[in-house]
């Protein structure tokens, strides 16, 4: 009998707990809106072409295409990667009716760079130097209903295609220099990391791609939040190699998604699109 009643009183404990706490409210930051926060949305895209093309960087006929999924989508900041340099911003720049604003970084050692965009507002430019190629860095003050948001900075980087070693070095400098930002900037950073860090799609299994590639992510992770991490694969051969980070204390994220069926040619990489609330 007092089996029963000890039984009966712990199951009225255990459902007034669970509508004290409203697991189902509290569970998922997912899809929230808050009206004291300002919405901002980006994407990351490689534009280059599949390597058994004799020239794998983005092809400018390609350029309508990749403006209209932009301007489609509608993202406050974009960042490029595999374009053939200035001329090719501009040309997309146009394509994109000059809504945006723009850099690429300079070449280092490459044939190709990265470039980011700034849809409408003032922004400043900065080349990234890294060990052996460039990033590109935009500040820009965001604007919210009701008054004027934060400062954020988004970086467009592409780390080394062969080269695990050479991923890991690109990937510390690139942190390195987003951390020395001014604490009250919004710092995310987008683009083609190359990371190989599941064996099976690993060209050449004696390599230490895996370790290299598993300690360059592992350092990103030690201070920013991998935001498409559920979106899935960005690139053939199921991989998904490229990324959008953001710091965790300040950006809530409401949405990531790989962008399929726009991809043109043999371009062989989907966008990743990614909104947060700051």
């Amino acid at each position: 009998m007092w089996a029963k009643i000890l039984t009966g009183a712990l199951f009225l404990l255990m459902v007034g707990g669970a509508i004290y706490v409203d697991p189902v409210r509290d569970r998922s930051l997912l899809g929230v809106r808050d009206s004291g926060r300002a919405q901002l949305r980006l994407m990351t895209w490689n534009i280059g072409h599949a390597s058994l093309e004799s020239d794998s960087r983005a092809h400018t006929d390609d350029l309508k295409a990749v403006a209209e999924t932009i301007l489609r989508n509608d993202p406050d900041a974009v960042a490029l990667q595999e374009l053939t340099g200035q001329e090719q911003l501009e040309i997309l720049l146009g394509h994109l009716r000059r809504k945006y604003r723009g850099k690429v970084c300079s070449f280092g050692g490459q044939d190709r760079v990265a470039a980011v965009l700034v849809k409408g507002r003032e922004a400043q430019f900065e080349d990234i130097p890294t060990s052996d190629r460039y990033a590109v860095g935009a500040v820009f003050r965001f604007q919210k209903e009701g008054g004027e948001g934060p400062e954020v900075v988004v970086i467009s980087a592409h780390a080394d295609a062969f080269n695990a070693a050479r991923r890991r070095s690109f990937t510390g400098d690139v942190v390195d220099w987003a951390r020395a930002r001014p604490s009250d900037q919004a710092v995310f950073i987008a683009g083609d990391f190359n990371f190989e860090l599941r064996a099976r799609n690993q060209s050449n299994i004696y390599t230490d791609n895996i370790k290299h590639d598993s300690e360059a992510y592992s350092h990103l992770l030690k201070y920013f939040r991998d935001l498409g991490r559920d979106a899935g694969a960005t690139a053939i051969n199921d991989r998904r190699i490229d990324y959008i980070f953001g710091l965790p204390e300040v950006a809530l994220l409401q949405r990531a998604e790989v962008l399929k069926g726009v991809a043109v040619g043999r371009m062989d990489h989907l966008p990743l699109l990614v909104e947060v609330l700051l």
